[in-house]
């Protein structure tokens, strides 16, 4: 199974089960060894919004966050992973912290942003202290406090911009365009131009929108115009377009389902479940995720991977079975 670039904006742990097919949410980030973060609140961040002054630019202690970061788990999984799983996780964690490091710098080389160290070393501290569970596909260590202060925008209203993260909390970059900024402004509402920004490979869409929301409430971007969010029971072609804790299940905003609730694609099921349709050609029912030595066809079925033998991995029939990724199960 081929690891595709933006695995690595999740958490490295995350990131290797994805690789080799495991689900994401039995593979956390924690270090049971290191000493408990020290405590910090949103306020005091706020307040402070501490960038680096280093004689060189602060690029050290960008340097320092991003491999802690992406290391802060590494000591816990020694003692879980498989050697194989074990390299794979250390390699992806040196190619996440390189793709922070240069998000980061490309972000502050524009003095339109901040780095403030101080969150930074309390994110990682954070990290190597506490079970840090993904909740979701698309959850990452920047929606999380206090790594999602780490980079701060410093542009107010009215003030130029190519992303919304170079903007100050509470506004979103509008009507960029190649050679041409944009302006910082108040979410657009219902009906107004938008535009979806994740920043480089560290921020996706929710980590970008976490402060700086493409739309305003009751709104969501289609990526050019801010449309009325669509309520429950009512047909939608995008989970982005329903009301908050909604998605768009086999074409209606509702909840995802639980286990034995009808799905017709994994996305239609609760976080850590997967579609199984082997008994209904139509709908399927969203089931629990397979443990070690299971029968299965694919990774989505197993809470680690599914291996199957070679040359029986495009027929039909359960031929493989179910394998731990570093303690998965």
């Amino acid at each position: 199974m081929r690891c595709a670039p933006l695995a690595l904006v999740s958490f490295v742990a995350v990131a290797v089960a994805a690789c080799h097919g495991a689900s994401p949410e039995q593979v956390s980030m924690a270090d049971a060894a290191a000493p408990p973060a020290p405590e910090v609140t949103h306020d005091a961040a706020a307040e402070r919004g501490t960038p680096a002054r280093e004689t060189d630019g602060g690029r050290s202690a960008v340097r320092d966050f991003c491999t802690g970061a992406y290391t802060a788990d590494i000591e816990r999984l020694k003692q879980k992973c498989a050697p194989d799983d074990l390299r794979a996780t250390e390699a992806m964690a040196r190619a996440a912290s390189n793709l922070c490091f240069s998000d980061i710098s490309a972000a502050l080389s524009r003095s339109r942003a901040s780095f403030d160290a101080d969150a930074a070393q309390h994110c990682v501290a954070m990290l190597r202290s506490k079970l840090l569970v993904q909740s979701s596909e698309t959850d990452t260590l920047f929606q999380h406090f206090p790594c999602d202060r780490v980079l701060l925008g410093v542009q107010a209203e009215g003030q130029p911009c190519r992303y919304s993260v170079e903007c100050k909390d509470g506004l979103s970059c509008v009507g960029y365009a190649v050679g041409v900024d944009g302006t910082c402004k108040k979410p657009p509402r219902s009906g107004e131009a938008c535009e979806r920004q994740p920043f480089g490979t560290i921020l996706n869409d929710e980590a970008a929108t976490l402060h700086h929301p493409a739309c305003a409430s009751g709104a969501w971007c289609d990526g050019k115009t801010c449309d009325k969010r669509v309520p429950a029971g009512h047909k939608c072609g995008s989970s982005a377009a329903c009301s908050e804790g909604l998605a768009c299940v086999m074409g209606k905003c509702a909840p995802r389902g639980a286990a034995g609730g009808g799905c017709r694609t994994d996305a239609d099921c609760a976080f850590g479940l997967w579609c199984d349709q082997s008994a209904d050609a139509g709908t399927g029912r969203c089931a629990t995720k397979r443990v070690e030595g299971a029968a299965c066809r694919s990774n989505q079925q197993c809470k680690g991977r599914c291996d199957v033998p070679a040359g029986l991995d495009a027929g039909p029939g359960e031929h493989g079975k179910c394998a731990s990724v570093c303690g998965s199960g």
